[in-house]
């Protein structure tokens, strides 16, 4: 076999075979997943970290995923599709999913992983996105059905609630009322990254609050306790 200039390296042939094991074929242009692998906290320059891949990775798992639910639920409505879809996606579900990949050790991150909430599933968003600009949505889209949905147990997702954010809205419109959500950065100190709280309002009152190291992590945490809290006083949630 006669490798590419790049696989001469060791360690890119080892991140190849890496790639192949876990997707099932031979990326072409390597450095798109070196990018993918690469958090903002390793490189000085955001646009070198996989946040831009991981924004494409995110958009191409939504309509993918999407396309997936709505044929196995051909009787579901657009609020339960939407419910599925997410909980498929969601950085939960991600973060499982990455836990047993191969491919969570080839992340390059500097400083106390444990301040990074997100890591798996912010790197699968991100490879998708590489493996779409690599191969194309059609070939793309097939490896990402045969290795998220050969890890997604439908019975237990069809029990399980991730969205909190979703399900706040969706039952706040039919009550007509209307959700707003606040967000702002708490200090922290140099090196460590950005932390973000969030207020779920409606009406002017602060219905629950939280903590991400993501905008939408702390909508989403914020939301989560705003649904326990009306759940567990027997407001109509349900």
């Amino acid at each position: 076999m006669k490798f590419r200039k790049a696989d001469k390296d060791s360690k890119d042939r080892a991140l190849r075979q890496a790639l192949y094991d876990c997707f099932g074929f031979y990326p072409k242009d390597l450095n798109l997943y070196k990018k993918a692998l690469t958090h903002r906290s390793a490189v000085s320059r955001d646009e070198d970290s996989n946040e831009r891949l991981e924004f494409l990775g995110d958009a191409i798992l939504g309509a993918v995923v999407g396309e997936a639910v709505y044929l196995r639920y051909p009787r579901g409505d657009e609020g339960y599709l939407t419910q599925m879809r997410s909980r498929i996606v969601s950085r939960d579900s991600l973060n499982r999913i990455a836990e047993h990949s191969e491919l969570r050790q080839w992340m390059d991150v500097k400083g106390n992983e444990a301040h990074f909430r997100n890591l798996g599933g912010n790197m699968l968003e991100a490879l998708a996105g590489a493996i779409f600009l690599d191969i194309g949505f059609k070939k793309c889209k097939k490896i990402l059905l045969d290795y998220l949905l050969s890890r997604v147990d439908w019975q237990e997702l069809e029990c399980t609630e991730t969205d909190y954010k979703s399900r706040m809205v969706e039952r706040f419109q039919k009550k007509g009322k209307q959700l707003s959500f606040k967000v702002h950065t708490i200090a922290q100190e140099p090196g460590k990254p950005a932390l973000f709280q969030a207020e779920v309002m409606a009406e002017g009152t602060v219905l629950g609050t939280g903590q991400g190291y993501a905008k939408k992590d702390a909508e989403q945490e914020a939301s989560r306790k705003a649904w326990m809290r009306e759940f567990n006083r027997g407001a109509d949630f349900q």
